[in-house]
């Protein structure tokens, strides 16, 4: 009796702490991942804008160009999508890829774009062939620089008829076929400022000199050689004797070919004029590998950063050139100022390059950068192109 009086007792009991249980609060279970990182209590900041992005893309044939190492001197403008072709004689050469850092310069300040492309040699009708590419796509402007002044002109005339400006730089198409030519310079400037430098470095006694151009078409070459002809027949250079003159094609191991054919073919040469700079360097460097400074000096039209090296070991003591930069950067706001309308590219037109100020089309139609530099060891450092 009182064990079934003690079962029944603690089946009660039992009944009762399930019945509590089942009332009170749960237990919190143990989590089986590891609990979320605490959120902050505001989001994070936005940025209020998209970071901007840059108006002006240089693309070539082969590979895209390097972009505009100087600052613009004005803020970038908004795209007005505008494209342009800047047209070189060929890719690959140090002159033509500074031309186009300046031409960078320029599209970002006027938010337009600027397609770097040109034939993989300096070749007419390379040239034409991607002239007539741009032509299909209907960009909205040229600038080129001739292999050839005549071969151009029909398809630069073709570009024209069609509602595209054509503006020729450094190396000029014929009249005809293009709307103004940008100069870099006047040609018996340049002329006479390589000339004066020859007799700088053979002395007053003077003595043979020879010319290593670019290829025998191009135009702006041609004209600077036919006028240091002009100028060696003055007086002051009678001493000066023209022995020969060849051709490198723009290319880097035939031009330095060249110079070497020079050196064996006149052993008393004392100067190599080269006009080019792909010429200027590929001279000086085969002075300094035939153990020749000294004897034979290098001169013409190069850039200071390809040279400085040259004119510190003497082989090219001295050259000259104007900012190449500048060029292409002129070349496109000429382009955009016909383009737009501002000028219709007659003579007498002005208008303003941005940070190199007023320009007027002269009256052979022509736009003129200004007068060449001459380097030497006292200024070249303070340059950097």
């Amino acid at each position: 009796m009182k064990t079934r009086f003690s079962f029944t007792l603690l089946i009660a009991v039992v009944a009762l702490s399930m019945l509590l249980s089942a009332c009170g609060p749960q237990a919190t279970p143990v989590p089986t991942q590891a609990p979320a990182a605490p959120q902050p209590t505001t989001a994070p900041a936005q940025p209020t804008a998209a970071p901007a992005q840059p108006t002006a893309a240089a693309t070539s044939a082969a590979t895209s160009a390097p972009a505009a190492t100087t600052a613009p001197t004005t803020a970038p403008a908004a795209s007005t999508g505008r494209v342009y072709a800047l047209v070189p004689k060929n890719l690959g050469n140090p002159y033509f890829d500074t031309a186009n850092k300046g031409a960078q310069q320029a599209a970002t300040e006027l938010g337009v774009t600027v397609n770097y492309t040109g034939p993989a040699t300096a070749d007419a009708t390379q040239q034409i062939q991607l002239i007539n590419s741009l032509i299909a796509q209907k960009v909205s402007g040229l600038a080129i620089s001739a292999d050839d002044a005549d071969a151009l002109k029909p398809v630069g005339a073709q570009a024209i008829a069609a509602g595209i400006p054509v503006v020729s730089w450094d190396s000029a198409i014929a009249a005809g076929g293009r709307t103004v030519h940008v100069n870099q310079a006047e040609a018996q400037g340049i002329a006479d400022v390589q000339i004066k430098m020859a007799l700088d470095l053979t002395g007053p006694n003077g003595g043979k000199i020879a010319i290593l151009s670019a290829t025998s078409t191009a135009p702006n070459q041609n004209e600077w050689i036919a006028d240091m002809k002009t100028t060696l027949q003055k007086p002051e250079y009678s001493k000066l004797q023209l022995v020969d003159t060849v051709y490198g094609n723009d290319e880097d191991t035939k031009s330095y070919q060249e110079a070497q054919g020079l050196f064996m073919k006149y052993p008393d040469l004392k100067v190599i004029i080269a006009p080019t700079t792909v010429g200027i360097a590929a001279a000086a460097r085969a002075v300094q590998d035939g153990n020749l400074v000294g004897k034979v000096f290098v001169t013409g039209l190069g850039t200071p950063n390809q040279m400085r090296a040259y004119v510190k070991s003497g082989a090219s003591p001295e050259f000259a050139l104007w900012n190449p930069s500048d060029l292409g950067y002129l070349a496109i706001y000429t382009l955009d100022a016909i383009a737009t309308g501002k000028i219709k590219g007659q003579p007498g037109d002005k208008f303003t390059a941005g940070k190199l100020g007023q320009y007027t089309i002269a009256q052979d139609g022509t736009v003129l950068l200004g007068p060449p530099t001459v380097f030497d060891k006292n200024n070249i450092d303070q340059f950097n192109f």
